[in-house]
């Protein structure tokens, strides 16, 4: 079964089309990826399928709800937005109480939920400590916790993990499985493309408000599989990106952090072609590696999945 149906979904702000013609499906319990830089219509999409924005037109429906119906979708659904919706005043428990009851959630039942779900997200033993105090990789936490009061059918998720510190990202991809692992449909908008490698089912690369490629992250990047990725630590000058692209069998080339990364089509003599277009500047390393999900998306929109 379905959990998301999206059928022709557009969304325009003054002119301007954050969405463009999107359809897509959501396959109950499964993990599915809004993987794209920042801008490119991810959080638009979360809004408008919670219920907190319409849509310009196009259709979308959660478990055969209708979006239109708010109040209904309110309740299938739990959201976990970028900005954290703490009081950090409170104590943890106190936010749990103060959020179940605005979902009109037993007070019985919003201490049993809160018991299990601080035991699961390991803050059990910091319930009675002031929000202000914790860690951003904990306040995100307990923000997740808030969304899974009321069970939610289907959370989402709007970039979980930005800002937090490697050992707290991975902390939350542990508890995001977890939750999955339950029965619940994930809903993740991300740009981090080891975030969206590791945790989804499925994936859906959105640039500029369009679907660009979906699938599961092995078959996205299969599609490269006759590709390779060359990465050379090299200092940038202006005509770099353009020579290196004037070479047969580079398909696409950037620069970012001291490093030129080059996606080239297999061919013999190609990486001694690339040497000798460099020769004249000073190359410092140079490697060969597999292509990876932000490749795919250099390979399909020319930029940078950060740019």
């Amino acid at each position: 079964m379905n959990a998301i149906s999206v059928n022709n979904l557009c969304k325009n702000f003054n002119g301007v089309v954050a969405v463009k013609n999107v359809s897509f499906n959501v396959v109950e319990k499964e993990i599915f990826g809004f993987l794209g830089p920042n801008g490119a219509g991810k959080s638009t999409m979360v809004k408008i399928l919670t219920s907190q924005l319409p849509a310009s037109s196009g259709t979308a429906r959660i478990f055969e709800n209708d979006i239109a119906r708010a109040g209904k979708i309110r309740s299938l659904v739990g959201i976990v937005p970028q900005e954290l919706s703490l009081n950090e005043m409170l104590t943890a428990k106190q936010n749990i109480i103060f959020y179940g009851t605005l979902y009109s959630v037993p007070r019985k039942k919003i201490e049993e939920k809160a018991e299990e779900l601080l035991s699961i997200m390991d803050l059990r033993h910091r319930k009675n400590d002031l929000v202000k105090n914790f860690s951003g990789g904990m306040k995100q936490r307990l923000n997740i916790i808030l969304a899974l009061l009321h069970n939610p059918k289907v959370l989402f998720l709007d970039e979980p993990t930005t800002g937090l510190d490697p050992q707290a990202r991975r902390r939350i991809w542990e508890f995001i499985k977890d939750i999955n692992e339950q029965g619940t449909t994930i809903f993740l908008t991300t740009h981090y493309m080891e975030e969206a490698d590791h945790l989804c089912d499925r994936i859906a690369i959105i640039d500029e408000g369009k679907i660009i490629a979906m699938d599961t992250p092995f078959e996205l990047k299969k599609k490269l599989r006759r590709e390779s990725v060359v990465e050379i630590k090299i200092d940038y000058d202006d005509m770099l990106i353009k020579n290196i692209e004037s070479v047969h069998g580079v398909k696409h080339a950037s620069y970012a952090n001291g490093t030129l990364k080059i996606i080239v089509k297999d061919r013999k003599g190609l990486l001694l072609d690339i040497m000798k277009n460099l020769s004249s500047r000073n190359i410092k390393s140079l490697s060969t590696l597999e292509p990876n999900l932000e490749d795919v998306f250099l390979a399909l929109t020319g930029k940078r999945l950060r740019d």
